[in-house]
């Protein structure tokens, strides 16, 4: 059965994608190699921020800016569609720097004011919104606006909305390769050998993604970052914001457990935890709060996000190749930027209008990145 899209990957920004389109009567089919969305959308920390790393392009700050606006809405109609809870909360942001003179202070931590909008606090502000930030700190930014979502139950509740729609998705399905006639993609060819039809094709694949382009000619450099996590089970919220310093990430879930991480580590596909990398996560955590390995380990695990040498996602039809769409690149910014990506997406494959937002993201530049 021919589809007019198939969409290769069901995480946050596959899913989107998938249900944008399905949104304009488009029959769409999902194909993921393992668990739906079991990749780096099940594995991030849900963090809903546009201003995270200094390092970041301002093509994405202005795309995530714009994304955050979105998503109040999208999640209420996801929500409403769906049933399924997922925990959008506006806890607010602390992005926090600390003394650079402390002894062994644990490597990451930021040592200087935030790059950032928002409102700059002292120390002791910071704390009398935090009492239990004791450690080394000097000050803060405080963002009302961020917020997190529980990325653990996205994946399904936007396979569940598009399936409504008529979407089909098929779990256990990895693609091998894709097909073309006349120098436009027709479809995909899956793990047994059988091809299925469409009329374009979305790479969503997260790290994935560079090696499925690669089979059909097209230069994708996406690369695996590994992220690792923990999480801690608390009575009582150690913290009631989210906080940010450097890489540290503190997420206190509304349902008890505090989630710290993050680590970025260019590990190939290796998603597995190590010891290492828990220890780096924990150093950091107890410097800014004090005490918090004293709590117990609820569980780790680690994920593989899909970085490009940029920082900025492929967003865009692949060049010299009709039918064929990249979605795929955003790094840690997956979950926060799949309404505008799923929106701007859908535009561009069903109506041909392309966002002029999208205009730095474009897939053709890769050819430039291969060559550096």
């Amino acid at each position: 059965m021919r589809s007019d899209v198939i969409v290769v990957g069901s995480g946050a920004i596959g899913g989107a994608v998938a249900l944008a389109l399905s949104e304009r009567g488009l029959k769409v089919t999902v194909l993921e190699s393992g668990r739906i969305g079991r990749g780096a959308t099940w594995a991030s920390a849900g963090f809903l921020g546009p201003e995270l790393d200094p390092r970041d392009p301002p093509a994405l700050v202005a795309l995530s800016t714009a994304s955050q606006a979105l998503w109040p809405d999208w999640v209420r109609n996801l929500e409403e569609r769906t049933g399924i809870a997922l925990n959008f909360r506006r806890d607010g942001l602390l992005n926090l720097w600390v003394d650079p003179d402390v002894p062994q202070l644990p490597a990451d931590l930021a040592t200087a004011p935030p790059v950032c909008t928002g409102e700059r606090l002292s120390a002791a502000e910071a704390r009398r919104l935090e009492p239990n930030l004791t450690g080394p700190i000097l000050g803060a930014v405080l963002r009302t606006e961020d917020a997190q979502v529980d990325n653990t139950r996205l994946a399904i509740a936007l396979a569940r909305s598009a399936c409504g729609l008529g979407a089909l998705y098929r779990a256990g399905t990895p693609v091998v390769g894709l097909t073309e006639s006349g120098g436009r993609c027709t479809g995909v060819r899956v793990a047994d050998g059988s091809e299925l039809a469409a009329g374009s094709v979305v790479i969503a694949a997260g790290a994935w993604s560079g090696s499925l382009a690669a089979s059909f000619g097209m230069r994708l450099p996406v690369e695996p970052w590994r992220g690792q996590m923990l999480s801690f089970d608390a009575v009582a919220r150690p913290v009631n914001h989210i906080i940010i310093c450097g890489e540290l990430v503190l997420i206190p879930r509304p349902h008890g457990p505090l989630v710290v991480g993050t680590t970025l580590e260019k590990a190939g596909f290796d998603a597995r935890v190590t010891l290492g990398g828990l220890a780096q996560i924990l150093a950091r955590a107890d410097r800014i709060v004090p005490g918090l390995g004293n709590l117990p380990l609820s569980r780790t695990w680690a994920g593989l996000r899909p970085g490009s040498p940029d920082g900025l996602p492929y967003l865009g039809q692949a060049p010299g190749c009709e039918g064929l769409y990249a979605a795929t690149g955003h790094g840690r910014k997956g979950i926060l930027l799949a309404p505008l990506t799923g929106e701007s997406m859908a535009r561009l494959i069903a109506d041909g209008a392309l966002d002029p937002r999208l205009e730095p993201c474009s897939p053709a530049r890769a050819a430039q990145q291969m060559e550096r």
